[in-house]
């Protein structure tokens, strides 16, 4: 279904078919308009000339079938823009994981796509994480176009057992500048009462380290989601 959302824009899908509504509702109303005038010049005995049995009948087919294409086009941009605002998921950064050394020690490099920025960080641990903001719309606001937004805030190492996540130094690495962004902070203290604000939370995913790997990191209505990117065999 994403794939057909790339090739058939769901808004124009939409507003062709409310234009083709439209007309469709004003031919039948200029249809039945010159019919009802028909009718009551009929029963005056006015001279009038009649439009015809099988005519009247095939304009009102079409106009029908017209309204009912139309309204199928409507319908289906709607649902189309519904799929799309509730699963889309934009890709926000790609994780590239190699192993340094013998032990549980990984590099991890961080390229980011808007704005455009890269980083290198070492890590310990069996797994790379990364944390975030989330700030969640309101469902009719996604309907129309607006996007959840984020920021990444943080990387750090993390080990399967929680045993040894205890004992070990953790690796934290800071995603950006301002820790206490004042905007940020006002958005967790007082977004469940802030108008079109559904919730406003942390996000984390993690993955395994080593390899090397490489993942991408997406952003979706819900939060961060990362997928493995894997070669595929040529054939």
């Amino acid at each position: 279904m994403q794939e057909l959302t790339r090739y058939i824009d769901p808004a124009y899908l939409a507003y062709a078919g409310v234009i083709g509504v439209f007309l469709g509702l004003i031919l039948l109303l200029l249809f039945l308009y010159h019919r009802i005038r028909w009718i009551l010049r009929l029963i005056s005995r006015k001279n009038t000339v009649s439009p015809g049995f099988f005519p009247s009948l095939g304009r009102l087919v079409g106009i029908l079938l017209w309204t009912s294409i139309f309204g199928i086009c409507l319908f289906l941009g709607f649902f189309l823009r519904s799929y799309y605002a509730f699963t889309h998921e934009r890709p926000v950064a790609e994780i590239l994981s190699e192993p340094l050394g013998t032990g549980k020690t990984s590099r991890i490099t961080l390229v980011r796509f808007s704005p455009p920025e890269s980083g290198q960080f070492t890590i310990n641990g069996d797994q790379w994480m990364v944390e975030g903001d989330i700030l969640k719309w309101d469902e009719w606001l996604n309907f129309l176009g607006l996007e959840t937004r984020y920021r990444l805030t943080r990387l750090r190492g993390r080990y399967v057992s929680t045993e040894e996540e205890t004992r070990q130094s953790p690796t934290i690495h800071s995603l950006v500048k301002d820790e206490h962004h004042p905007l940020w902070r006002v958005l967790f203290e007082q977004g469940a009462r802030l108008p079109m604000v559904s919730a406003v939370y942390g996000c984390a995913v993690f993955q395994m380290a080593g390899g090397p790997r490489r993942y991408l990191l997406y952003v979706g209505p819900s939060g961060f989601v990362t997928r493995e990117i894997t070669e595929r065999p040529t054939s």
